[in-house]
């Protein structure tokens, strides 16, 4: 019966007799999830605190993702599914995050039961959300907070498994928060009993093992879980040998009429023949030998053998005899880039790179930035093929010795050259085509060459590694400035304004007004070993 003297309780009783027709409505609490919708996005109040904090959040993850690449640079380092997957399951994450948070919320405001652990466990998702945005051949500016180094080439899946994870998290809260504002569990007016599982009675510390305090404790579980799973998921990885690759593969040596764009009608630029130029199919010598630079990286432990025997096998891409022989009694063959050998070459001097004692690894970026935690990095912790970890192997030994006037021209070469999957120089060596790229200026400086050789080879290596951005610059030369590949200068094509992820957009940009935008093949894998 309504009390007519109280204005205060039709209201509420309305509220009551409507919430439980809603539920007959639904199907008698079936669809408890619509309901809760329904509930608190009838108010326009939650609309926009949703909306907001979703478009927020996914402003955030643009602010990491722009710290360490560019969307250009993301969706040309990675296949069209890692992308997609990439870009539909952070906006989920967003669009989640912000329902989750307005139910919690919206439970705050009406005193509804609401757990601690739901409001963890949203904020848990978003930060692995945050975690897991990067490129995986570019970097992550979060995953060293977790004390993972690698980057997301550390995980199974490259990070896609932390999103899926992010999502089920943020699910889970969604789902048991829309339990409890729908009323699925028990009325509105029924008496909530309080018993916790640990409390206090007159001094002595009691506990209370029941399904009433144990549910409570159901979200906080279910987050430290994942939390922990995440942490050492990189570990499993390592374990079981198993990471899948999501960066393109291809080793084609000539664009196929497939693959060809159309070509603007103001300029003459034959793709084919210019992609011959920039990655030749004879490949290109650099006037440096390798030495017994194979045996001592097996000897310090840089490299492990029998390991990267097995990684080469399963890629489908065996060692060749002369690969073998490189390795294990070292060549007095000059150094030649192949669009067979690329992702040997990086391999190969990935490793010379991390171990071998420099300057610039003990005193230049990677110890200024790593601030103690120098395994860290995906150059770092990135590095598996050996029978040590990278921190053991770091800059501990004199695989190439080099003089002071060498180490000055190897400096000139660092700290001017650039690669397109990140903004920093040779010199900061955080990812594996920056210690492959600091291991070739080591090798040609210690064996007398100019720096202007050194920058004119780095041109080449680079092509191989990464054939769009290259293919790009030299045709922007091409039609712009007539240019051939050969006459472009390779300090120049080194420096900021071509060979990072900035330079080489507006070198797309200037592609794209004038319809001179291809697809080139792929070439010498990605930042994985």
């Amino acid at each position: 019966m309504t009390n007519s003297k109280n204005p205060e309780a039709e209201p509420q009783r309305r509220n009551y007799v409507s919430l439980r027709g809603g539920q007959a409505r639904y199907g008698a609490g079936k669809n408890f999830l619509l309901q809760a919708l329904f509930l608190v996005f009838k108010d326009p109040f939650f609309v926009a605190l949703a909306l907001s904090l979703a478009l927020n959040l996914l402003a955030l993850y643009y602010f990491l993702l722009y710290k360490t690449t560019t969307l250009e640079v993301f969706f040309a380092s990675n296949s069209a599914f890692y992308n997609w997957f990439s870009i539909v399951s952070t906006l989920l994450i967003s669009l989640f995050f912000g329902i989750a948070m307005s139910f919690l919320i919206w439970q705050w405001r009406a005193r509804k039961e609401n757990t601690a652990g739901h409001t963890g466990n949203t904020f848990i998702a978003s930060f692995f959300g945050a975690v897991s945005t990067g490129c995986p051949v570019c970097g992550t500016f979060l995953v060293s907070i977790l004390g993972i180094g690698g980057g997301l080439m550390a995980f199974p899946f490259q990070g896609l498994e932390i999103k899926v994870i992010s999502l089920g998290l943020l699910g889970f809260a969604i789902f048991s928060s829309a339990k409890s504002i729908s009323n699925r569990d028990r009325p509105v007016c029924e008496p909530v009993k309080k018993e916790t599982f640990l409390r206090i009675e007159k001094g002595d510390f009691v506990l209370t093992i029941n399904k009433g305090t144990i549910k409570p404790l159901l979200p906080a579980f279910v987050g430290l879980s994942l939390l922990f799973l995440v942490l050492y998921l990189p570990a499993i990885a390592d374990k079981f040998n198993f990471r899948l690759s999501f960066q393109p593969s291809s080793f084609q040596t000539t664009l196929s009429s497939g693959q060809a764009g159309s070509v603007g009608a103001t300029f003459d630029v034959d793709s084919s023949e210019l992609f011959q130029k920039i990655n030749p199919p004879e490949g290109y010598t650099v006037d440096a030998i390798y030495g017994d630079i194979g045996p001592k990286l097996l000897a310090a432990g840089a490299i492990d053998f029998e390991r990267m025997k097995s990684i080469y096998e399963k890629a489908g891409r065996p060692l060749t005899k002369e690969q073998l022989k490189i390795l294990t009694e070292g060549s007095n063959q000059k150094i030649k880039i192949t669009p067979d050998n690329s992702y040997f070459l990086l391999n190969f001097l990935w490793a010379l790179g991390l171990a071998n004692k420099n300057p610039i690894l003990e005193e230049g970026p990677m110890v200024k930035y790593g601030k103690g935690q120098i395994g860290n990095f995906a150059s770092t912790g990135g590095w598996t093929l050996g029978t040590k970890k990278a921190t053991e192997l770091y800059s501990k030994y004199e695989i190439i010795s080099i003089d002071n006037k060498q180490q000055a021209i190897l400096e000139e070469f660092a700290y001017n050259s650039y690669r397109p999957c990140c903004s920093n120089p040779t010199g900061f060596p955080d990812c594996n085509h920056g210690m492959a790229a600091l291991a070739l200026g080591e090798i040609m400086a210690g064996q007398g060459a100019s720096v202007e050789e050194i920058f004119e080879a780095f041109k080449y290596f680079n092509a191989f590694w990464f054939p769009q951005t290259y293919l790009d610059i030299a045709k922007y030369f091409q039609a712009k400035e007539g240019k051939d590949w050969a006459q472009v200068d390779g300090r120049l094509v080194a420096a900021k304004d071509y060979s990072t992820p900035q330079g080489w957009s507006r070198v797309r940009n200037w592609l794209k007004t004038n319809n001179l935008t291809e697809q080139a093949p792929s070439s010498g894998g990605g930042c994985g070993v």
